[in-house]
């Protein structure tokens, strides 16, 4: 990977693992509850933008680097494939002819996706790994909160730099 690629994920990265550390926890879902956070917002802007590998693996690293440093944990591999996927399946959805999200009922197509693997995605690993059966659909409404908050990112991505144009990075 060149030293480039690699400097825009470990940035992107970061920002993710940033934005999921601006969270209020809220007692729900399994044992320990759920956190409200902006990564999922920030996880939406990069994909969209950047595309299926910033997205994918920005929000992978990302917010499992943050389960793994605080008391989430047990979580941290659940988030790194299901953030993965859904990262990577805005990016994949939200690419067009006039480039990267910037077709806005594209966009929109993608971040339901991309919320339907995170709901989905979220609900299978702790229902079927962490063994809690149907007590996971406890955190459902959690995580589609999550996904409205990350909806965001329609509003905001526009702001977002072209980094293949952009001087200096």
């Amino acid at each position: 990977m060149e030293l480039r690629k690699m400097i825009l994920l470990a940035m992107f990265s970061t920002l993710v693992f940033v934005a999921t550390s601006i969270n209020i926890h809220i007692p729900i879902g399994l044992g320990t509850g759920g956190l409200m956070h902006l990564g999922t917002l920030v996880m939406f802007m990069i994909a969209l933008r950047y595309g299926p590998f910033y997205g994918a693996w920005a929000a992978g690293i990302g917010m499992a680097m943050f389960d793994v440093l605080s008391i989430w944990q047990i979580w941290a591999p659940g988030t790194f494939f299901v953030r993965l996927l859904a990262g990577f399946s805005i990016g994949m959805l939200s690419r067009s002819a006039k480039g990267q999200g910037r077709q806005p009922l594209k966009n929109v197509l993608a971040l339901l996706a991309g919320g339907a693997v995170i709901v989905v995605g979220y609900f299978v690993y702790e229902a079927v790994f962490l063994g809690v059966g149907l007590v996971a659909i406890g955190s459902v409404l959690g995580n589609l909160v999550q996904v409205i908050i990350g909806f965001a990112a329609l509003a905001l991505v526009v702001a977002l730099p072209d980094i293949d144009n952009t001087e200096g990075l």
